[in-house]
């Protein structure tokens, strides 16, 4: 099941899809800290349906899941018009994961731990993504509604 986790007003909104619970409480705490609203959802197809409401400015997506891996989602992702950027996060050490998502579509990848050093990196992985995507829909004309918080 989705939820809402944290509530940070003008924050950026982020999509946390992994099934490792501990880990989104850790990840919901430290983000939220930082400014981010985080948003969880524990499997593909709850996070797609989240997704889909529009609110969201960048996803957060774990590549080992239940029954599927981020792989699988991925591309559903970055079909859609408009998507958000995604930072894709993997505890494996095969680089060949990281390339792959890359390949797919993700705009990051970071390699996922609960060190404080992961959430520093995180955290500039999805104020970069944000922003790239940010210039990318400005250069394209579009105004974004959402790509979260200016930098200050």
């Amino acid at each position: 099941m989705p939820e809402q986790a944290s509530d940070t007003a003008g924050g950026t909104t982020v999509l946390y899809i992994d099934d490792d619970e501990a880990l989104g409480v850790l990840l919901r705490r430290n983000l939220g800290r930082r400014g981010f609203t985080v948003l969880s959802a524990f499997d593909g197809p709850s996070g797609l349906a989240l997704l889909a409401s529009g609110r969201i400015d960048v996803v957060i997506l774990d590549h080992y899941l239940l029954g599927e891996t981020g792989l699988d989602i991925l591309p559903q992702i970055v079909q859609q018009a408009n998507h958000p950027p995604v930072v894709y996060v993997t505890g494996s050490g095969e680089k060949s994961i990281a390339v792959e998502a890359l390949k797919r579509g993700a705009d990051d990848c970071v390699t996922k731990n609960v060190s404080s050093d992961f959430f520093d990196q995180l955290s500039v992985a999805l104020d970069r993504a944000v922003q790239a995507a940010r210039h990318r829909r400005e250069v394209a004309g579009e105004h974004p509604q959402h790509l979260g918080r200016q930098p200050g």
